[in-house]
């Protein structure tokens, strides 16, 4: 994996709990060198964590949200010719041993964004969680034209010709759905993985109000503006 065109790419907002562990888990892989952080206006020692384990840094001060982060993450893909990339969040959700598993999928399918699917095991999620996710993945397959079974999933390998093709319009967390719609719409393949996610300990940074008003607007522009 190590000789590869890919990169690893971690939106990261006040991180510092729990990204020296991250970072731990890819030194044990070998994966360490394929790590791009975009630090999102952080206030702690983030920054620092990521110098101090010498990974690619991109970093602003005020924080734009992780829909922006992300943007500024396909920049960077885009710019330096990387063929694919692997998105993670930096709380520890996600697992990193099933980053051989979305390569493997991507090479056997040639799909250009592959969703790791948390709600095939839904036992340690949220029960609010596993209702949300459910019917937003409802929603966004409906505008995406094609099934994805958990559209709401941080855990994703995305093709960099998919974000160099697409307009993305927003900055928060509806982000991820946006590029799931305007994929599906553009005629890109969507496929999924089942994965497992970890929730002891991790602290969501979605506001439940905001996130559903911002989900609702995209929905509607997604419905009136075909693009």
């Amino acid at each position: 994996m190590k000789d590869m065109n890919f990169k690893i790419l971690i939106p990261a907002y006040n991180s510092e709990r729990y990204i020296g562990d991250l970072f731990h888990k890819f030194a044990e892989m070998d994966l360490l060198c394929k790590v791009v952080v975009v630090d999102d206006g952080s206030k702690d020692n983030t920054v620092k964590i990521c110098n101090d384990n010498e990974v690619t840094l991109i970093s602003y001060k005020k924080n734009g949200g992780k829909g922006y982060a992300l943007k500024q993450g396909f920049k960077y893909m885009i710019e330096n010719n990387i063929e694919f990339f692997l998105t993670i969040d930096s709380d520890l959700q996600h697992d990193v041993k099933f980053i051989p598993e979305f390569i493997i999928k991507y090479h056997d399918t040639n799909a250009d964004i592959i969703v790791g699917d948390r709600l095939g095991n839904t036992t340690t999620m949220p029960i609010e969680r596993v209702f949300s996710n459910r019917t937003t993945s409802f929603i966004v397959s409906q505008l995406a034209k094609c099934k994805i079974p958990d559209s709401q999933s941080g855990y994703r390998l995305i093709k960099t010709e998919v974000v160099k093709n697409i307009e993305l319009e927003s900055d928060k967390f509806e982000m991820e759905s946006e590029i799931l719609i305007k994929a599906g719409r553009k005629g890109y393949r969507i496929e999924s993985i089942p994965i497992s996610a970890l929730y002891e300990g991790a602290h969501s940074s979605i506001s439940v109000f905001r996130d559903t008003v911002r989900f609702i607007r995209l929905v509607f522009r997604s419905i009136f503006v075909k693009k």
